[in-house]
Protein backbone atom coordinates (compact mmCIF):
# COMPACT_ATOMS: atom_id res chain seq x y z
CA UNK A 1 0.00 0.00 0.00
CA UNK A 2 3.19 2.68 1.05
CA UNK A 3 4.63 1.11 -1.86
CA UNK A 4 1.36 1.99 -4.53
CA UNK A 5 1.37 5.69 -2.80
CA UNK A 6 4.91 6.14 -3.49
CA UNK A 7 4.44 5.87 -6.98
CA UNK A 8 1.28 7.65 -6.96
CA UNK A 9 2.62 10.76 -5.45
CA UNK A 10 5.95 10.12 -7.88
CA UNK A 11 4.20 9.91 -10.73
CA UNK A 12 2.02 12.89 -10.20
CA UNK A 13 5.47 14.59 -9.69
CA UNK A 14 6.23 14.04 -13.00
CA UNK A 15 3.40 15.01 -15.01
CA UNK A 16 3.09 17.81 -12.49
CA UNK A 17 6.62 19.08 -13.49
CA UNK A 18 6.79 18.53 -17.37
CA UNK A 19 3.20 19.08 -18.09
CA UNK A 20 1.53 22.80 -19.08
CA UNK A 21 -0.43 24.74 -16.66
CA UNK A 22 -4.23 25.53 -16.33
CA UNK A 23 -5.96 28.98 -14.75
CA UNK A 24 -8.28 29.12 -12.16
CA UNK A 25 -11.77 28.71 -13.78
CA UNK A 26 -15.10 29.34 -12.07
CA UNK A 27 -18.42 28.24 -12.30
CA UNK A 28 -19.66 31.75 -11.16
CA UNK A 29 -17.33 32.51 -14.22
CA UNK A 30 -19.41 36.20 -14.57
CA UNK A 31 -18.76 37.21 -11.08
CA UNK A 32 -14.98 37.43 -11.35
CA UNK A 33 -15.26 39.76 -14.95
CA UNK A 34 -11.72 40.63 -15.27
CA UNK A 35 -10.28 36.60 -15.05
CA UNK A 36 -13.14 36.20 -17.99
CA UNK A 37 -11.66 39.23 -20.11
CA UNK A 38 -9.43 42.32 -19.72
CA UNK A 39 -12.55 43.78 -21.96
CA UNK A 40 -14.64 43.57 -18.96
CA UNK A 41 -12.64 46.12 -17.16
CA UNK A 42 -14.34 49.18 -16.42
CA UNK A 43 -17.77 47.41 -18.36
CA UNK A 44 -20.86 48.06 -15.63
CA UNK A 45 -22.94 50.25 -14.58
CA UNK A 46 -21.28 52.26 -11.76
CA UNK A 47 -17.96 54.16 -11.21
CA UNK A 48 -16.10 51.67 -9.03
CA UNK A 49 -16.13 47.90 -8.55
CA UNK A 50 -14.60 45.42 -5.88
CA UNK A 51 -15.15 41.99 -6.18
CA UNK A 52 -13.86 38.72 -4.24
CA UNK A 53 -14.32 34.99 -5.26
CA UNK A 54 -13.40 32.17 -3.70
CA UNK A 55 -13.13 28.02 -4.84
CA UNK A 56 -12.47 24.51 -3.12
CA UNK A 57 -12.66 22.03 -5.95
CA UNK A 58 -13.47 18.59 -4.74
CA UNK A 59 -14.05 18.94 -1.29
CA UNK A 60 -14.20 15.39 -0.19
CA UNK A 61 -10.60 14.56 -2.15
CA UNK A 62 -7.55 14.86 0.26
CA UNK A 63 -5.57 16.79 -2.01
CA UNK A 64 -8.34 19.33 -3.03
CA UNK A 65 -7.94 22.52 -5.02
CA UNK A 66 -8.44 26.06 -3.51
CA UNK A 67 -8.77 29.12 -5.44
CA UNK A 68 -9.79 33.38 -4.99
CA UNK A 69 -9.10 36.40 -6.61
CA UNK A 70 -9.82 40.07 -4.87
CA UNK A 71 -9.97 42.13 -8.04
CA UNK A 72 -10.84 46.32 -8.39
CA UNK A 73 -11.41 48.34 -11.46
CA UNK A 74 -12.27 51.84 -11.80
CA UNK A 75 -14.19 53.94 -14.23
CA UNK A 76 -12.89 57.39 -15.06
CA UNK A 77 -15.38 59.42 -18.07
CA UNK A 78 -14.32 61.61 -20.56
CA UNK A 79 -16.46 64.55 -21.84
CA UNK A 80 -17.35 62.67 -24.99
CA UNK A 81 -19.01 60.13 -23.22
CA UNK A 82 -16.40 57.60 -23.57
CA UNK A 83 -14.35 56.58 -20.67
CA UNK A 84 -10.42 54.91 -19.31
CA UNK A 85 -10.64 52.10 -17.50
CA UNK A 86 -8.08 51.04 -15.17
CA UNK A 87 -8.21 47.93 -12.69
CA UNK A 88 -6.00 45.56 -10.74
CA UNK A 89 -6.34 41.89 -9.53
CA UNK A 90 -4.74 39.51 -7.62
CA UNK A 91 -5.18 35.92 -8.29
CA UNK A 92 -3.96 32.62 -5.87
CA UNK A 93 -4.43 29.19 -6.56
CA UNK A 94 -3.23 26.41 -4.89
CA UNK A 95 -3.45 22.20 -4.92
CA UNK A 96 -2.11 18.74 -4.01
CA UNK A 97 -0.30 17.60 -1.09
CA UNK A 98 2.78 19.73 -1.85
CA UNK A 99 0.77 22.57 -1.82
CA UNK A 100 1.76 23.98 -5.14
CA UNK A 101 0.50 27.69 -5.49
CA UNK A 102 0.39 30.08 -7.54
CA UNK A 103 -0.13 33.98 -7.12
CA UNK A 104 -0.34 36.71 -9.99
CA UNK A 105 -0.56 40.21 -9.43
CA UNK A 106 -2.41 41.60 -12.86
CA UNK A 107 -2.87 45.01 -14.01
CA UNK A 108 -5.42 46.45 -16.69
CA UNK A 109 -6.35 49.32 -18.89
CA UNK A 110 -9.27 49.54 -21.40
CA UNK A 111 -10.88 52.05 -23.17
CA UNK A 112 -14.81 52.91 -23.42
CA UNK A 113 -15.50 53.77 -26.80
CA UNK A 114 -19.15 54.76 -27.43
CA UNK A 115 -20.60 53.58 -30.76
CA UNK A 116 -24.50 54.97 -29.68
CA UNK A 117 -26.01 56.34 -27.50
CA UNK A 118 -26.78 52.28 -26.58
CA UNK A 119 -23.63 50.82 -27.82
CA UNK A 120 -20.00 50.66 -26.61
CA UNK A 121 -17.08 49.11 -27.27
CA UNK A 122 -13.98 48.20 -24.91
CA UNK A 123 -10.90 46.70 -26.07
CA UNK A 124 -8.32 46.21 -23.23
CA UNK A 125 -4.44 44.78 -22.33
CA UNK A 126 -3.27 43.21 -19.01
CA UNK A 127 0.13 42.96 -17.92
CA UNK A 128 1.17 40.37 -14.73
CA UNK A 129 3.59 39.05 -12.90
CA UNK A 130 2.98 35.44 -11.17
CA UNK A 131 5.03 33.44 -8.93
CA UNK A 132 4.22 29.45 -8.55
CA UNK A 133 6.29 27.76 -5.57
CA UNK A 134 5.73 24.07 -3.63
CA UNK A 135 6.60 22.53 -0.29
CA UNK A 136 9.46 21.13 -1.27
CA UNK A 137 10.03 19.63 2.29
CA UNK A 138 6.83 17.26 2.36
CA UNK A 139 7.39 15.68 -1.52
CA UNK A 140 8.25 11.93 -1.26
CA UNK A 141 9.44 10.23 -4.64
CA UNK A 142 10.29 7.15 -5.84
CA UNK A 143 13.95 6.57 -4.38
CA UNK A 144 12.63 6.75 -0.77
CA UNK A 145 11.12 2.80 -1.39
CA UNK A 146 13.68 0.64 -0.07
CA UNK A 147 12.59 -2.13 -1.37
CA UNK A 148 10.30 -3.19 1.62
CA UNK A 149 8.81 0.30 2.50
CA UNK A 150 8.73 3.63 2.33
CA UNK A 151 11.52 5.12 4.16
CA UNK A 152 11.64 8.53 5.36
CA UNK A 153 15.13 8.51 6.55
CA UNK A 154 16.16 8.25 2.61
CA UNK A 155 16.68 12.31 1.25
CA UNK A 156 13.79 12.35 -1.67
CA UNK A 157 14.84 13.31 -5.01
CA UNK A 158 15.61 17.16 -5.96
CA UNK A 159 13.04 18.08 -7.89
CA UNK A 160 14.73 21.72 -8.77
CA UNK A 161 14.36 25.15 -7.23
CA UNK A 162 10.79 25.32 -5.22
CA UNK A 163 9.64 28.80 -6.67
CA UNK A 164 9.48 30.36 -10.17
CA UNK A 165 8.08 33.19 -11.51
CA UNK A 166 7.15 35.03 -15.05
CA UNK A 167 6.01 38.36 -16.57
CA UNK A 168 2.55 37.90 -19.12
CA UNK A 169 0.30 39.95 -21.51
CA UNK A 170 -3.23 39.80 -22.49
CA UNK A 171 -5.92 41.05 -24.43
CA UNK A 172 -9.53 41.39 -24.55
CA UNK A 173 -12.43 43.33 -26.23
CA UNK A 174 -16.29 43.19 -25.02
CA UNK A 175 -19.05 44.84 -26.48
CA UNK A 176 -22.08 46.07 -25.23
CA UNK A 177 -25.58 46.91 -26.10
CA UNK A 178 -27.76 48.63 -22.92
CA UNK A 179 -31.14 49.86 -23.93
CA UNK A 180 -32.63 50.38 -20.63
CA UNK A 181 -30.19 49.87 -17.12
CA UNK A 182 -32.24 46.59 -16.57
CA UNK A 183 -31.83 45.27 -20.40
CA UNK A 184 -27.97 44.77 -22.05
CA UNK A 185 -26.27 42.35 -23.41
CA UNK A 186 -22.17 41.50 -23.14
CA UNK A 187 -20.31 40.03 -25.82
CA UNK A 188 -16.26 38.90 -26.08
CA UNK A 189 -13.03 37.44 -25.73
CA UNK A 190 -10.50 37.12 -23.39
CA UNK A 191 -6.95 36.12 -24.75
CA UNK A 192 -4.84 35.50 -21.82
CA UNK A 193 -0.55 34.26 -21.96
CA UNK A 194 -0.26 35.90 -24.87
CA UNK A 195 3.86 35.41 -24.75
CA UNK A 196 3.24 31.59 -23.32
CA UNK A 197 5.86 32.41 -20.63
CA UNK A 198 8.19 29.50 -19.16
CA UNK A 199 7.03 28.54 -15.51
CA UNK A 200 9.34 24.88 -15.15
CA UNK A 201 11.02 24.91 -11.36
CA UNK A 202 13.86 23.06 -12.99
CA UNK A 203 16.36 25.45 -14.89
CA UNK A 204 18.14 22.48 -16.38
CA UNK A 205 15.13 21.00 -17.71
CA UNK A 206 15.16 19.20 -21.72
CA UNK A 207 11.47 19.86 -21.78
CA UNK A 208 9.38 23.18 -22.52
CA UNK A 209 7.27 24.26 -19.50
CA UNK A 210 5.04 26.92 -21.31
CA UNK A 211 1.72 28.28 -19.58
CA UNK A 212 -0.58 28.30 -22.98
CA UNK A 213 -2.26 30.38 -24.49
CA UNK A 214 -6.30 30.98 -22.69
CA UNK A 215 -8.86 31.72 -24.85
CA UNK A 216 -12.47 32.49 -23.60
CA UNK A 217 -15.42 33.52 -25.84
CA UNK A 218 -18.63 34.90 -23.80
CA UNK A 219 -22.17 35.98 -23.91
CA UNK A 220 -23.89 37.62 -20.83
CA UNK A 221 -27.86 38.60 -21.23
CA UNK A 222 -30.00 40.21 -18.56
CA UNK A 223 -33.55 40.94 -20.06
CA UNK A 224 -36.71 42.09 -17.85
CA UNK A 225 -39.65 39.68 -18.27
CA UNK A 226 -42.52 41.86 -15.82
CA UNK A 227 -41.66 44.72 -13.98
CA UNK A 228 -40.15 43.11 -10.59
CA UNK A 229 -38.86 40.06 -12.71
CA UNK A 230 -35.44 40.11 -14.90
CA UNK A 231 -33.83 36.82 -16.30
CA UNK A 232 -30.22 36.54 -16.79
CA UNK A 233 -27.94 34.00 -19.15
CA UNK A 234 -24.85 33.69 -19.30
CA UNK A 235 -22.74 31.42 -21.79
CA UNK A 236 -19.21 30.73 -21.54
CA UNK A 237 -16.65 28.79 -24.30
CA UNK A 238 -13.02 28.61 -22.94
CA UNK A 239 -9.94 26.75 -24.37
CA UNK A 240 -6.40 26.46 -22.89
CA UNK A 241 -4.25 23.64 -25.04
CA UNK A 242 -6.16 20.17 -24.78
CA UNK A 243 -8.72 21.16 -22.31
CA UNK A 244 -11.79 23.06 -23.01
CA UNK A 245 -14.54 24.28 -21.13
CA UNK A 246 -18.43 24.97 -22.03
CA UNK A 247 -20.55 26.33 -19.15
CA UNK A 248 -24.34 27.69 -19.38
CA UNK A 249 -25.78 29.52 -16.26
CA UNK A 250 -29.45 31.02 -15.67
CA UNK A 251 -31.26 33.04 -13.41
CA UNK A 252 -33.89 34.52 -12.10
CA UNK A 253 -33.65 38.38 -10.61
CA UNK A 254 -36.60 38.77 -8.30
CA UNK A 255 -36.32 42.29 -7.23
CA UNK A 256 -37.85 43.21 -3.60
CA UNK A 257 -40.15 46.38 -2.52
CA UNK A 258 -41.22 49.16 -4.69
CA UNK A 259 -37.88 50.82 -4.48
CA UNK A 260 -36.56 47.76 -6.38
CA UNK A 261 -33.17 48.45 -4.34
CA UNK A 262 -32.97 44.84 -3.43
CA UNK A 263 -33.05 41.66 -5.21
CA UNK A 264 -32.66 38.04 -5.40
CA UNK A 265 -30.93 35.64 -7.30
CA UNK A 266 -32.38 32.19 -8.10
CA UNK A 267 -31.15 29.52 -10.83
CA UNK A 268 -27.85 27.13 -11.61
CA UNK A 269 -25.31 26.04 -14.58
CA UNK A 270 -24.38 23.60 -15.97
CA UNK A 271 -20.63 22.64 -16.86
CA UNK A 272 -20.60 20.10 -20.43
CA UNK A 273 -19.23 16.54 -18.77
CA UNK A 274 -18.19 17.79 -15.59
CA UNK A 275 -20.59 19.08 -13.16
CA UNK A 276 -24.06 21.38 -12.78
CA UNK A 277 -24.50 23.60 -9.88
CA UNK A 278 -27.65 25.29 -7.75
CA UNK A 279 -26.66 28.87 -6.98
CA UNK A 280 -28.59 31.78 -5.01
CA UNK A 281 -27.47 35.45 -5.04
CA UNK A 282 -29.18 38.81 -2.78
CA UNK A 283 -28.17 42.27 -3.41
CA UNK A 284 -28.81 45.08 -1.74
CA UNK A 285 -28.28 48.41 -2.62
CA UNK A 286 -24.63 48.12 -4.31
CA UNK A 287 -23.57 45.34 -2.35
CA UNK A 288 -24.04 41.46 -3.64
CA UNK A 289 -23.22 38.06 -2.64
CA UNK A 290 -23.50 35.08 -4.15
CA UNK A 291 -23.15 30.96 -3.39
CA UNK A 292 -22.88 28.13 -6.07
CA UNK A 293 -22.26 24.59 -5.01
CA UNK A 294 -21.08 22.13 -7.73
CA UNK A 295 -21.65 18.23 -7.59
CA UNK A 296 -19.36 16.42 -10.06
CA UNK A 297 -20.53 14.01 -13.12
CA UNK A 298 -17.55 13.59 -15.03
CA UNK A 299 -16.08 10.00 -14.82
CA UNK A 300 -14.38 11.35 -11.53
CA UNK A 301 -16.93 10.89 -9.94
CA UNK A 302 -15.94 7.85 -8.64
CA UNK A 303 -13.37 9.78 -6.40
CA UNK A 304 -15.77 12.65 -5.60
CA UNK A 305 -18.68 10.82 -4.52
CA UNK A 306 -20.45 13.16 -6.80
CA UNK A 307 -19.38 16.03 -4.93
CA UNK A 308 -17.93 19.32 -6.05
CA UNK A 309 -16.89 21.99 -3.92
CA UNK A 310 -18.18 25.86 -2.88
CA UNK A 311 -18.16 28.92 -4.30
CA UNK A 312 -18.54 32.45 -3.11
CA UNK A 313 -18.46 35.66 -4.39
CA UNK A 314 -18.79 39.42 -3.07
CA UNK A 315 -19.13 42.55 -5.40
CA UNK A 316 -19.32 46.14 -4.37
CA UNK A 317 -19.96 48.80 -6.82
CA UNK A 318 -20.01 52.66 -6.27
CA UNK A 319 -21.82 54.75 -8.25
CA UNK A 320 -21.08 58.74 -8.34
CA UNK A 321 -23.70 61.34 -7.95
CA UNK A 322 -22.83 63.81 -11.15
CA UNK A 323 -21.70 66.90 -11.06
CA UNK A 324 -23.13 70.42 -11.95
CA UNK A 325 -26.53 71.59 -12.96
CA UNK A 326 -27.51 68.72 -14.26
CA UNK A 327 -27.01 66.48 -11.27
CA UNK A 328 -30.36 64.33 -9.87
CA UNK A 329 -32.38 65.42 -7.25
CA UNK A 330 -31.28 63.22 -3.96
CA UNK A 331 -34.50 62.41 -3.17
CA UNK A 332 -35.52 60.86 -6.86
Amino acid sequence: MLRTKVIIVFSFLISWSASDAQDIHYSQFFNSPLNLSPGLTGVYNGDQRYHLNYRQQWASVPVDYVSGDFGADFKFRQKNNNYIGLGALINYDEAGALNLNLTGINLFASYGLKLSAKSELTPAITISYAQRRFDAQSAETGNQWDGVAYNPSIPAEVLGVDNTSFFDVGAGINFRHQSAYRKHIDLGVGAYHLIKPTESFNPNASYDSKRPLRLSVYAMINYPLSGGLDFIINGLYAKQEAYTEKVINGQFKIYMGRAQSAALYLGGGYRVDDAWYPMAAIEIGRVYGAFSYDFNISDFEFVTDGKGGPELTLRYIIANIPTGINKPCPLY
